[in-house]
């Protein structure tokens, strides 16, 4: 009788492990990405490059098109619903966004390579802040950018080894590497990225691996190396980290990995062509930018759960229809911005009337009064039967003992 849970045991633990493999993220091999839509820039940005993408949590992208110097934001039928103009025709200043990021308050922060500065864009002006050199707050060639919980900016200062870290005014709070290949040091670092925790991922990539951090700099982990297999990198060019801690990474293999927090491969997923950057929605898909020949595209993904694939609306997808926002470097300029229109049919839509098979006043009332004098005309439960049956006790009791007196005779 005791050896039956004995057996049945082993069976629940079998299948407990079975699907838990199948279930639970982290299990490498079981999780990939499918392809949700696709597409690229308008006609004016054709056979040009692009290299920093991020997006925020209303499933809008914004794209550094680096070959037109403009910063795009898509929304969410993929149509261009405002851009940014980083060249002043009048003074010459031409930009060249580079990395790019997205705080909460859907302010964006760009990484002008060429002018050695950050432009922070906002739908007020612009803020730009930095200069060539090696000091602190200063930059040599500077890619990648991304932006914590609290607002805090990262920097890629690729031509001087670090990172560098400020608040979201501009004003420099901290630093830390120098060129090597040893823990905590860095070979032209071209992006970087923070989780909810405050870790800095960097990926490091002259060295082909990433780094992890803490939020003061400290060096944690690493992993990677140079080669085409499952967690080796070819020049890793972005990195993103979604909200439950997972870090993408994008290299020129025309992929992008996706690890655990520790540095475990949980897939990679095939783009389609030499991948620059990768960004997260914080609700779940992935975007990665990658380029195909002389024109870039923008791919989403479903990670984990497979997601529909959406229906692209060629008719909007790559239409500019706002007029230019042109940021000079030295002065805040008020950026356009074109919200869309509200269709007629929701503005004119009338409430929908509750059916007509709800009980009226009248027949409630009725309804509810018969239920009151039923209520009130009944009596406790049980109360009629003990009474029968007590009263009755006498009689059986009379007819017990005539029964037995006759049946003594």
């Amino acid at each position: 009788m005791q050896k039956k849970p004995v057996l049945i045991f082993p069976a629940a633990i079998v299948l407990c492990s079975l699907i838990l493999i199948l279930l639970v993220p982290g299990v490498s091999g079981e999780e990939s990405c499918n392809l949700i839509r696709m597409w690229g820039p308008d006609s004016r940005g054709t056979n040009l490059t692009a290299h920093g993408i991020a997006a925020d949590a209303d499933d809008n992208v914004y794209v550094a098109d680096t070959g037109t110097s403009r910063v795009l934001k898509y929304g969410f039928d993929r149509s261009i619903v405002t851009y940014w103009d980083l060249t002043d025709a009048e003074s010459g200043h031409v930009g060249i966004p580079y990395g790019i990021a997205v705080d909460a308050s859907h302010n964006v922060y760009v990484t002008d390579r060429k002018n050695n500065t950050i432009q922070k864009l906002t739908y007020r002006g612009n803020q730009v802040w930095g200069s060539e050199g090696s000091g602190d707050g200063q930059f040599s060639n500077p890619t990648g950018i991304a932006v914590d919980s609290s607002g805090n900016v990262y920097v890629a200062d690729t031509g001087n080894n670090r990172i560098q870290k400020f608040h979201s005014t501009g004003t420099y709070l901290m630093q830390w590497g120098s060129l090597g290949a040893t823990d905590g040091v860095f070979n032209a670092p071209e992006d970087v990225a923070v989780d909810t925790y405050g870790h800095v991922y960097v990926a490091d990539s002259g060295n082909n691996r990433i780094q992890k951090f803490s939020p003061d700099g400290t060096f944690l982990q690493k992993w990677g190396s140079m080669g085409t297999a499952d967690g080796q990198f070819v020049h890793p060019s972005g990195i993103a980290v979604d909200p439950s801690g997972n870090i993408y990474v994008a290299d020129l293999t025309s992929r992008v990995q996706k690890f655990n927090p520790v540095g475990e491969l949980l897939f990679s997923c095939n783009t389609g062509g030499e991948t620059m950057d990768v960004a997260v929605d914080p609700s779940g898909p992935m975007y990665a930018l990658w380029q195909s020949g002389p024109v870039w595209k923008i791919g989403k993904y479903g990670t984990g759960t497979p997601t529909p694939t959406e229906t692209p609306v060629p008719a909007r997808a790559f239409s500019v229809s706002v007029q230019t926002a042109v940021i000079p470097s030295t002065q805040v300029t008020p950026a356009v911005t074109i919200h869309p229109e509200t269709p007629s049919s929701l503005a004119t839509a009338m409430p929908v009337q509750s059916p007509v098979t709800a009980a009226s006043p009248i027949n409630a009332s009725a309804t509810d009064n018969a239920t009151t004098n039923a209520e009130q005309n009944e009596e406790p439960a049980g109360t009629g039967r003990q009474a029968g049956i007590l009263g009755n006790i006498p009689e059986q009791v009379l007819t017990l003992l005539r029964n037995l007196f006759v049946g003594g005779k």
